[in-house]
């Protein structure tokens, strides 16, 4: 009966410390990439928070909407102030812009199911305090670049703000995933300990900059460009002497190269090109452009360098490798996890030499790497779908725990198990593979809701007393709220144990029937032990009007009066009288079986 089950696209709010953003469109645009490749298999929201210098009227201001099917909220905040004020206010208002995303995610998209937090400073310490608050767990993406001459023993101290801090949320993630060997090295030496691992990030391909195996050049002229911000970090002023070298002193012609990005040294760099009587002859500033013409530029190059003292991983470097472009790039970290021979070379971090010989070898040799032998090491590497996959792994390992149920009571269910939910209605579990239910329109048993299905789930019309599925084809099963409705309790729970291996039931207890009664409610249920009891139902109305009610405050669709009102103090009793009436004794009947189920009917 049930077909091939598609995975659960969970729900994961990715906390995102860098983002695209009304400021900067660049800023954390690899964050981005991520969280829309992760949208193959998951539903992904976004909470973005950032001070905005310009905000003069408006203390903060919520940007809400949804971009390329991935719901983004991002809150931006104004600074007060100045010094250590303006310090401390910052921490505050960053703290409350958190609480308003949060909440604006929630009314929007509902709860989700795990936090992916995309560099700790900053959002990770939310993630931790939503940890212990919430409950829901939280796995990791660091992309900070790790100090490599520290990892090699070139310094003895490495300086990490916050150090403790970044120890408390790393120890307490499910998962922290590094880019690189490099960087997973680094934080090793440190004495972080966690539960570490290496995935790539995510390089987009654009089908119309992909290069043919074979290239058919318009004239001579070798090329090569560089991408970056253009500081010190990434050492483009050896770059500069290199193509001196070779243009002044080697006296090579037909050479380019091609800069792209700005940053704090490009007026110093551009100044150094004139002198060496190089600029717009040789070397050419392009400064900040859009996506398009980065990538016709760099499609149109024969070759990438990369010349950076450190990379936790280098973006622009894998994606000259995807769309079949040689690189030089430096053993500076992450460089040295994905560039073999075939598509490029390695040299040593500021050694003028080696990259002044590995351009000559470029401009001589690299018409003969083919581009489709590139284009497919980087499809197999840094791909939104290996990606995608990659990450899904993790979160099917981390998302165990599930709320079951209108008490949202925790259950253990592991990734592989296969998981009905009987009597889905019009809220499914959200870990169910498979729901069954009876009646598809409107009816009285879950106050005149229709039935939904979710895509992730396989929906299959028959009777909860006569299930039509194998003997113990399910893991576990729910059943939530269906069997006060049931016929025939005794048959009922015999199918549950037939269909699956173990399972969670819950009802309406004792003290909810009292209260709380429904006319659709045939049994008052309650547990003793390891058995549950079943007694007919025979309450017609609540013992309290008023407190029926105010309990359904504004509700719509119960088998009682209800009030409607705005007023604050009855929405205080009613948001009070909600969260309590869970915790409190014989309100519901909860159970969790394994294999054995017993179950009495009390005759009266």
């Amino acid at each position: 009966m049930i077909n091939n089950l598609n995975n659960i696209r969970y729900k994961v709010l990715f906390f995102a410390s860098w983002f695209p953003n009304r400021n900067s469109q660049v800023l954390g645009v690899f964050v981005k990439r991520k969280a829309l490749a992760i949208s193959r298999l998951c539903n992904v929201s976004v909470l973005y928070i950032s001070a905005d210098p310009s905000m003069k009227d408006k203390t903060f201001e919520v940007d809400c909407h949804t971009e390329d099917e991935l719901l983004i909220v991002r809150v931006y905040f104004k600074y007060f102030f100045s010094g250590i004020i303006r310090k401390i206010l910052y921490n505050f208002s960053f703290l409350i812009a958190h609480y308003i995303g949060w909440k604006r995610i929630k009314k929007e998209w509902g709860n989700p199911d795990l936090i992916h937090v995309n560099v700790i400073d900053r959002s990770g310490y939310i993630a931790l305090i939503l940890k212990y608050i919430k409950k829901i767990k939280y796995v990791i993406t660091e992309h900070s670049t790790p100090d490599i001459n520290y990892l090699r023993g070139l310094t003895k101290k490495t300086k990490i703000p916050l150090k403790f801090l970044k120890k408390l949320v790393i120890i307490n993630s499910e998962f922290i995933n590094v880019d690189s060997k490099a960087s997973l090295d680094y934080y090793k030496k440190v004495g972080f300990k966690g539960n570490f691992g290496v995935i790539k990030n995510v390089v987009e391909i654009k089908p119309e900059f992909l290069i043919p195996s074979k290239r058919n050049k318009k004239d001579n002229i070798i090329r090569a460009v560089h991408i970056s911000i253009l500081n010190e970090r990434k050492n483009v002023s050896d770059i500069i002497k290199a193509f001196d070298h070779i243009c002044n002193k080697l006296d090579r012609k037909g050479i380019e190269l091609h800069l792209i990005g700005d940053g704090e040294q490009k007026k110093q760099l551009e100044n150094l090109a004139n002198d060496l009587n190089l600029l717009n002859k040789n070397i050419f500033f392009h400064g900040f452009v859009d996506e398009n013409k980065k990538l016709e530029i760099l499609t149109n190059s024969d070759f990438h360098i990369l010349n950076s003292d450190e990379e936790g991983f280098s973006v622009v470097t894998a994606e000259s490798i995807l769309y079949g472009i040689p690189v030089i790039a430096t053993k500076c970290g992450g460089p040295e996890d994905f560039v073999p021979k075939e598509v490029g070379i390695l040299i040593e971090r500021r050694n003028l030499k080696e990259l002044i010989d590995a351009i000559n070898f470029m401009m001589d040799n690299s018409q003969y790497y083919d581009p489709s032998i590139l284009q497919e090491f980087g499809k197999n590497n840094f791909s939104p779908e290996i990606i995608c996959n990659d990450t899904y792994k993790v979160y099917k390992q981390v998302i165990t725990k599930w709320r079951a149920g209108n008490t949202s009571y925790i259950v253990n269910i592991d990734s592989d198990w296969i998981v009905l939910d009987v009597g889905s209605g019009h809220h499914p579990n959200r870990r169910a593979n498979v729901i069954l239910e009876k009646y598809l329109g409107e009816t009285i048993h879950r106050t005149n809701q229709i039935v939904k299905t979710p895509s992730d789930k396989q929906l299959i019309v028959g009777d909860a007393l006569s299930m039509p599925f194998k003997n113990k084809e399910f893991d576990f099963v729910i059943a939530s709220h269906i069997g006060e409705h049931i016929d025939d309790p005794v048959k009922f729970c015999s199918e549950l144990k037939r269909v699956a291996k173990k399972g969670y039931i819950e009802t309406p207890g004792p003290l909810t029937e009292f209260f709380l009664p429904s006319i659709a409610h045939k049994w008052v249920v309650k547990r003793k032990g390891n058995i549950i009891y079943f007694k007919k139902n025979h309450r017609v109305k609540p013992f309290s009007k008023l407190f029926y009610s105010i309990f359904y405050l504004n509700g719509e669709g119960n088998d009682f009066e209800t009030i409607k009102s705005n007023s604050l103090i009855l929405k205080m009793f009613n948001f009070v009288m909600v969260k309590i009436w869970i915790f409190l004794p014989l309100t519901y009947m909860r159970i969790v079986w394994n294999e054995e189920l017993s179950v009495m009917v009390i005759d009266e």
